[in-house]
């Protein structure tokens, strides 16, 4: 075949590319058990539960022998399972708890550590050793995190790392206990929690105690599995399968109430209103802006799916920078069409990409938008006026 005479033909396209937000949003756990410490990785909370790992090995005689017997790791497990049912890439970082205390809690610190790495990381529970693959989007640590700042601020670091996100139990027993340990933080990582959750067991005829933290994670992973556009929705005002609240605040709705204090500095509590809800969905972050939880998730994973979509650019010809920029307009297009966005405009920064720049090769482009509201406050205001008294004699003349 000749490239010197005759005719030859050569491929290009400077057409969009189809981008989408990931649905695969992979929830992690640190939690206690007996089993092998390490990072194990299963499809969902219910294959975790079933695996030979952490079930066991069932024998002839219908019983099993190995696998999990202590520590918090079913309890919370059968959150995910029975409470809020769904199938979710389920990563488990597991602690061995230790008589000292300070080990134990050193322990949990280096299983949050790991999280940074979790996608690069052997999967303890593939029997092939064959590495997690999955980064978490939510980490939630059940129970060692209530009153623990050290592991609290772990949480913080690794989530700001992976652009994930948490949920704190502040384990408040008022709202001055609540506003005092929410301002330890300031990170739009982090979604702080009043107080725990309350669940009768039917084994031991008492209530269990669950971290609050770890029912909102999986709350978020439920809601996320509700429809296409389910990582956009907020988790505030929705009924929760519980039956108490440790530390309840008493809601009033039209008036001023124990939960005002606790939404102005962004604290999610529980309400009794038709049931037991979830009550406001923020973060802890010092900028007003970055407070509103959900609008941050829907950027974080907007973000992520525009470095994943135009990847495929970096060092192509010029002719890509045409591809890459109608790819940006047509995901965020794609955003407003399921009314995630309301409005958008995509552009290259002239002041950035200077002719020095493009000569290194460096293309700034700028993506301004605008998410959907969620509504917050709805005022409705009865103003009694006269002007329909004509109905009144309209009445009267046909009596």
């Amino acid at each position: 075949m000749s490239i010197k005479r005759g005719i030859i033909t050569e491929r290009t396209s400077s057409a969009a590319r189809a981008i989408s937000v990931t649905s695969t949003l992979p929830i992690a756990l640190v939690l206690t058990s007996n089993i092998k410490a390490g990072i194990y990785c299963f499809d969902s909370p219910e294959d975790a539960l079933e695996s030979e790992i952490v079930k066991g090995i069932k024998g002839s005689d219908g019983t099993y022998t190995g696998g999990h017997i202590k520590g918090n790791l079913d309890k919370y497990l059968n959150v995910g399972v029975d409470m809020f049912p769904c199938v979710v890439p389920t990563i488990l970082s597991i602690v061995n708890e230790d008589e000292d205390i300070a080990i134990t809690k050193t322990n949990f610190i280096d299983a949050i550590n790991n999280l940074k790495g979790a996608a690069s990381a052997t999967n303890l529970a593939s029997k092939k050793g064959n590495a997690v693959n999955f980064k978490p989007d939510i980490i939630c640590v059940g129970d060692a995190a209530k009153d623990d700042i050290d592991i609290q601020n772990a949480m913080a670091t690794v989530c700001a790392a992976i652009k994930a996100r948490t949920f704190i139990d502040l384990n408040a027993e008022s709202n001055g206990d609540a506003l005092s340990k929410r301002d330890q933080h300031g990170s739009d990582r982090i979604t702080p929690i009043k107080c725990s959750l309350g669940n009768w067991n039917t084994k031991t005829n008492s209530i269990d105690m669950y971290d609050s933290g770890v029912v909102m994670a999986w709350l978020r992973v439920y809601v996320d599995g509700g429809g296409k556009i389910g990582y956009s929705k907020s988790i505030s005002n929705i009924a929760i399968p519980f039956s108490s609240v440790e530390s309840p605040s008493n809601f009033r709705p039209g008036l001023i109430d124990d939960t005002d204090p606790l939404t102005e500095k962004q604290i999610t509590s529980f309400i009794s209103y038709k049931g037991l809800r979830t009550w406001e969905y923020s973060t802890c972050s010092a900028d007003p802006m970055w407070q509103d939880a959900r609008r941050v998730r829907i950027i974080d994973l907007a973000s992520e799916a525009v470095i994943d979509g135009i990847f495929w650019a970096i060092d192509k010809d010029l002719s890509t920078l045409s591809g890459a920029k109608k790819t940006l307009k047509a995901f965020m297009a794609s955003l407003v069409g399921d009314k995630v966005m309301i409005g958008f405009d995509v552009f290259l920064d002239l002041k950035r990409t200077t002719p020095e720049r493009i000569d290194a090769g460096e293309f700034y482009f700028v993506i301004e938008h605008q998410e959907s509201p969620s509504a917050k406050l709805i005022c409705v205001t009865f103003d009694r006026v006269n002007k329909f008294a004509g109905a009144i004699y309209k009445i009267i003349e046909e009596a």
